[in-house]
């Protein structure tokens, strides 16, 4: 399939054709060859009912067409004589007629062809023979300078080239179809590819007169290359700058979005995603509001209806002898007008549906609720049976006639049930494209979140395997002594203090902390220390905080204080995942009765995933498994503190480059130092 500017004819071509003046045609025609539309034109001249050489024109105007008159004779030999009208079958010759016998491989190869437009025969020919490096070769090296240098030229749009907006499309509809091939860039062995469309690519961007779709084709293209080259960097900082032209709900943007995700190493740009995604997401917020008013208006027209039969005189006396929502069936001389309002409004309970307060419910119940009432009212006006609104009562096949004449017979009452109608269409047809973007949008910010709490526990990895544990660094003092290391820990364990809920496990089992029995080390510290990674990280972080009394210093230094939190975040991430590889496959489900009876579910996707190492996040999703209290309650309370945790690392950007001060610090250590307590208690041993 061509693109649009190309497999069409000139914008003003059956115009000018259209007023006789085949001078002036002539002359158009010319003007786009000579700027290198020669598709466009041939889409004319091919015409059956287009016979150029049939035309008279003056001697000076055919001077002055050359380049025309020899297209149509191409277009006499080389399409109409042999009935080759597929542009596949003519594209090869054009391709000579326009360069010549040259290699179309050969980027290099020089040419005589002039115009804006001129490099499009040439990529079709190689798009036709499936060439896309040397497609991707052609656009960096000719058609994507051309066009920043007539954008770089352009002050004023007085002083825009005629043809060139026309020519701008046209090469990005053919730009786009080689950016969405599945090549790298980098097999084509040139930068020029991908450096010049990134200039080109700012010129489009801030070019007015270039369609908002075009902008966002491109956008995408542009996104989806960086993450096909592994340019995750690059893709971020694209994506930061160019979000509004980056749809996440595009299926493209979405695959590569979650490829970004899983390759984010900062906190930072992982918070920074999370922003942006939050924001397209408070966009369905917005919208959900303005149901408020279509449902108040949707309320009050179907108050209306009801009303206007109610008064019908003959359903009035009924209801006033009867009472609304009386039983009917079976009674003598009851009008038809009132056993059909009987069976909508009080039976399927529409009346009680609007009367009743809607402010209070759910987004969800108000979509609900005007799905509803829409087709109530269908069926008064439109003649639907009552089984569109309810499949439970009697007769429900039933179709309102009386009720559906009379309601049309009033034309008042028929104008504002359309305009009732249009405006739930437009709200319905709206929503659903808000409502699944926005699903995409949740599922995105509920990876990039994942993705953050990961990069929280893999920075504090990165501390110690190549900070703490390196020779060049040397952040822990030579002096270190894993006894002293001890004395610290034991106090610093001694002086965290638990919440009431732990008291009579921590008396009970404690070592006498609350009393005056004090070993010389508690017996669940001497339980935690058996693990040997948890010993090494607390004794080192006690060691790391104290170290700076040996160097005659007040406080720890920020690295100190830093490698000192990170100790303990990668000792956190141990006690939390330690048993989670033999308890919990990733996307096991796991259900929890009502009595705390943990019910696990096999995964059915067929995937081999018992092999894989359940990651930090599964393990916390999972941490029923490993809890000694398996109940509801409990299950949330251990989540939450977590959660907190790691609110609190994201709240001071945790990273690899992070240097935390004396106050961030301290609350830090002394929250990580807590759940590491309450963790000891909680998880089974």
């Amino acid at each position: 399939m061509l693109p649009a500017n190309i497999g069409q004819a000139g914008d003003n071509a059956l115009s000018i054709a259209a007023s006789s003046n085949k001078g002036t045609l002539i002359r158009y025609l010319n003007d786009q060859v000579e700027d290198g539309f020669y598709t466009l034109v041939i889409d004319s001249l091919k015409d059956s009912n287009f016979d150029l050489s049939t035309m008279t024109v003056d001697d000076e105007v055919r001077a002055q067409c050359t380049k025309l008159y020899e297209l149509a004779e191409f277009v006499d030999f080389n399409i109409k004589a042999t009935g080759h009208y597929a542009i596949e079958e003519w594209i090869e010759p054009l391709f000579r007629f326009v360069y010549g016998d040259i290699d179309p491989t050969d980027i290099d190869a020089p040419v005589s062809a002039t115009g804006v437009y001129r490099y499009s025969v040439w990529l079709l020919y190689l798009l036709q023979l499936e060439k896309i490096p040397e497609c991707m070769r052609l656009i960096g090296d000719k058609i994507a300078p051309l066009l920043i240098n007539i954008s770089y030229q352009i002050l004023e749009d007085d002083d825009r080239p005629k043809n060139f907006d026309k020519a701008l499309l046209g090469y990005l509809d053919l730009i786009n179809v080689v950016m969405e091939m599945d090549i790298s860039a980098k097999d084509i062995g040139s930068d020029s590819y991908i450096n010049n469309l990134e200039v080109l690519y700012d010129y489009v961007i801030e070019d007015a007169h270039a369609p908002n779709d075009y902008k966002i084709q491109l956008s995408i293209n542009l996104f989806s290359i960086y993450i096909a080259n592994k340019q995750y960097e690059k893709a971020f900082q694209f994506y930061g700058l160019n979000a509004e032209y980056i749809p996440i709900d595009n299926l493209s943007v979405y695959s590569n979005f979650k490829e970004l995700i899983k390759n984010v190493t900062s906190t930072e740009a992982a918070k920074i995603l999370s922003s942006k995604v939050a924001s397209e997401i408070s966009k369905q917020e917005v919208y959900n509001k303005r149901i408020d008013s279509l449902l108040n208006e949707t309320c009050a027209f179907t108050k209306k209806v009801y009303q206007a039969i109610e008064n019908e005189p003959e359903v009035k006396k009924v209801l006033q002898t009867l009472g609304s929502g009386a039983q009917l069936s079976g009674r003598q001389n009851i009008p038809e007008g009132a056993y059909e309002y009987n069976k909508l409004f009080i039976e399927c309970g529409i009346k009680a549906y609007v009367n009743s307060d809607i402010t209070q419910k759910s987004y969800e119940e108000k979509y609900e609720s005007l799905e509803i009432l829409s087709k109530a009212l269908n069926v008064l006006f439109e003649g639907y049976s009552l089984y569109e609104v309810s499949n439970k009562i009697e007769d429900q096949y039933i179709e309102l006639t009386w009720c559906c004449n009379f309601l049309n017979a009033n034309p008042s009452m028929l104008k504002a049930f359309f305009s009732v109608k249009e405006k739930v269409k437009v709200f319905d047809v709206r929503k659903k494209s808000i409502v699944e973007k926005n699903n995409k949008n949740k599922e995105v910010y509920s990876m990039l979140d994942n993705r953050q709490k990961i990069l929280l526990f893999m920075a504090a990895e990165d501390m110690v395997v190549n900070g703490l544990n390196s020779t060049k660094k040397m952040v822990l003092a030579s002096s270190y002594d894993i006894n002293t290391a001890k004395k610290y820990l034991h106090e610093t364990y001694v002086r965290t203090a638990l919440p009431e809920k732990y008291k009579e496990e921590n008396e009970q089992g404690g070592g006498g902390l609350f009393g005056k029995k004090q070993q010389a080390m508690p017996a669940d510290l001497v339980s935690l220390c058996k693990v040997a990674i948890v010993e090494e990280m607390l004794c080192k972080s006690e060691y790391l905080y104290h170290q700076h009394t040996l160097k005659g210093i007040d406080k720890p230094s920020n690295e100190e204080m830093t490698y000192s939190v990170a100790c303990l975040i990668k000792c956190i991430n141990h006690m939390i995942n330690k048993k989670s590889k033999a308890a919990a496959a990733p996307n096991k489900k796991v259900i929890i009765t009502k009595t705390g009876k943990v019910i696990e579910l096999n995964d059915e996707s067929g995937q081999a995933l018992e092999k894989q190492e359940s990651g930090i996040i599964e393990a916390i999703d999972n941490i029923v498994v490993q809890l000694k209290d398996k109940s509801e309650s409990n299950v949330k309370y251990v989540k939450d503190y977590i959660e907190d945790l790691m609110n609190t690392l994201m709240k001071y950007n945790w990273d690899m480059n992070v240097q935390l001060d004396e106050f961030s610090g301290e609350e830090l250590r002394n929250k990580a130092f807590l759940v590491i307590k309450k963790l000891n208690y909680d998880l089974l041993k």
